[in-house]
């Protein structure tokens, strides 16, 4: 059974070739200004001015948009760039406009909603260039009507001239997979079971095996605030492990956490990170070593002042002590956490930093599993400037090892044939990608949908990412609303304890739905053979049980 949510979503789709033109007037700005306008926010704007609509400045001599940035805006948001609005059926489009820049840099293109709150449905990242190129983004029209899926260009990373042409919004054509969502379970069947084998009964003898663990990463990340033992603790440690099996601690140990005063460092408080993992037997990550953002007081920590050199070091020395000294016991890594976003260090220090931390940790412990991590990359559609990031640092050697999307999807919808896509694209560069990061709903706005739309709106995600090839673990980012950094109503387990039916659905599709109980009969060289989800196993005989490992993963 699946989500009904899917049923319009292909319906919509297969409609798309039916149109077939440009649904925004005057792209091209063949008629002067007429709906282009620049958004400028009061409240701390850019030094900008524009022409729109004048012969000359667009490609190759026609008309076209510049927009000149003497200064940036206070907010990074705060200058746009806004195309007419376009009456938007229920479907898939593309988005395709040429643009360069005097000084190159960054620019989003957003869709967003209408009043009241502009939501943003969708966006992606673009790296502009001197030169004219063409740039394109996919997206879901998820409102029928005009101007609910406005397009926007947020200009606020740069500053020099922007100049813009030939703006469309076509619906998408042939090559789009919107049926692929549907062949979910079959994928999965496919990918995930494998032929096993258990040996050493009684010719004749009838064996029970039931799937108590899969062998696949699913897992949370976790927050510690009282002792281990108390109630409260105890109760949220044996909730999680009702779902998961898979930990990284939200916090613990990122530098200003884990080191908030130099030579001040919170042992203590990561080992009860694996000391609970140990316990419960689950998997572990640890995020993140390095992470430049400078919110939350970030940029007050002593890792951050000083001079480029002084940085360098500082950062080296985190690395190199801490990776050596959790050896072992910690075996895989975010390296650097949301490079494409938080750019503060490689403006100022330039992006072999980015390298360094790499070879650093792979120099600390060589069998570690280094991975890169970011958002907007999957949910989002700031895929391509994430491919590449990596596939430059794959270039020179560097040893990044795997590939960590973050998945927070705000006040968006699940869209399986734009993740497949997004995924697709990065699984081209030939590593491990791992759903680090998985929630919905907005921090400042919570969750906008019913509980009963989220719970299908979680199947449809993890029906979408567990059966995509290159997906090698999913983590949430939390699962209780009063220990989630969405305020209020970001997990699937109440305040008050209950479980909320994403709760259940979740539990249900892991233990009910992707699981393996078989009843067998030993042949005559004792042996059993099925196919079913590798991990951890109750082998039962009328003799008694045993736990067993059962497949590989990978």
């Amino acid at each position: 059974m699946f989500p009904k949510t899917l049923i319009a979503l292909v319906a919509c789709a297969l409609v798309a070739n039916v149109f077939a033109k440009n649904a925004i007037t005057n792209g091209d700005m063949e008629y002067g200004d007429g709906g282009w306008y620049l958004w400028n926010n009061p409240a701390g704007p850019a030094d900008a001015t524009s022409k729109i609509g004048e012969p000359g400045i667009g490609f190759d001599g026609s008309q076209g948009a510049v927009v000149t940035i003497q200064s940036k805006p206070k907010d990074w948001w705060g200058l746009q760039l806004q195309p007419p609005k376009f009456l938007a059926d229920t479907i898939f489009y593309e988005l395709s406009f040429k643009a360069k820049a005097d000084k190159g840099g960054a620019i989003n293109a957003v869709v967003q909603g209408g009043q009241p709150d502009y939501r943003q449905k969708t966006s992606a990242s673009f790296v502009l260039t001197p030169e004219w190129k063409t740039y394109k983004m996919k997206f879901f029209a998820d409102q029928k009507g005009y101007g609910v899926n406005n397009v926007v260009f947020q200009l606020g990373f740069l500053t020099g001239k922007v100049y813009f042409d030939d703006v469309s919004v076509e619906p998408v054509g042939e090559g789009f997979d919107v049926n692929w969502y549907k062949n979910s379970a079959a994928r999965i069947d496919s990918l995930r079971k494998q032929d096993l084998t258990v040996e050493g009964f009684t010719p004749g003898d009838t064996v029970k095996v039931a799937l108590k663990r899969h062998a696949f990463p699913f897992g949370t990340a976790i927050a510690f605030y009282g002792k281990m033992n108390d109630s409260l603790e105890t109760w949220y440690q044996k909730t999680a492990n009702k779902y998961f099996w898979y930990a990284v601690p939200e916090n613990q140990f990122k530098w200003p956490e884990y080191e908030p005063k130099k030579g001040k460092i919170r042992r203590e408080e990561m080992k009860k990170y694996l000391d609970f993992a140990k316990a419960y037997n689950w998997g572990f990550r640890a995020h993140t070593l390095v992470w430049g953002i400078q919110n939350y007081d970030y940029d007050k920590h002593f890792g951050n002042q000083g001079s480029c050199k002084e940085i360098s070091q500082k950062i080296h020395d985190r690395i190199d002590r801490d990776v050596k000294e959790y050896a072992g016991k910690i075996t895989e890594y975010d390296v650097w956490n949301e490079p494409i976003h938080e750019t503060y260090l490689f403006d100022k220090c330039g992006w072999d930093l980015l390298d360094s931390a790499y070879v650093w940790a792979h120099r600390a412990d060589p069998t570690a599993k280094l991975y890169i991590n970011d958002y907007n990359v999957v949910a989002m559609g700031e895929t391509e400037r994430y491919y590449d990031l990596i596939k430059g640092m794959l270039d020179r050697k560097i040893p990044v090892m795997g590939i960590g999307v973050q998945c927070h999807f705000n006040g968006g919808k699940v869209v399986p044939a734009l993740i497949k896509e997004r995924l697709d694209r990065l699984a081209e560069l030939g590593l491990p990608i791992k759903v680090t990061e998985f929630d919905m709903g907005s921090y400042d706005r919570g969750f906008a949908f019913s509980e009963e739309e989220r719970a299908e709106q979680y199947e449809m995600f993890l029906r979408s990412t567990f059966s995509h090839p290159a997906v090698k673990g999913i983590l949430f980012w939390g699962f209780w609303d009063s220990r989630h950094w969405i305020t209020g109503n970001g997990g699937f387990i109440a305040a008050d304890g209950t479980e909320k039916p994403a709760g259940k659905r979740v539990y249900d599709l892991w233990h009910k739905v992707w699981t393996t109980n078989e009843t067998l009969v030993a042949d005559e060289n004792g042996k059993i053979s099925f196919r079913g989800y590798p991990g951890i196993y109750e082998v039962k005989t009328k003799k008694g049980s045993q736990s067993k490992n059962l497949g590989t993963f990978e």
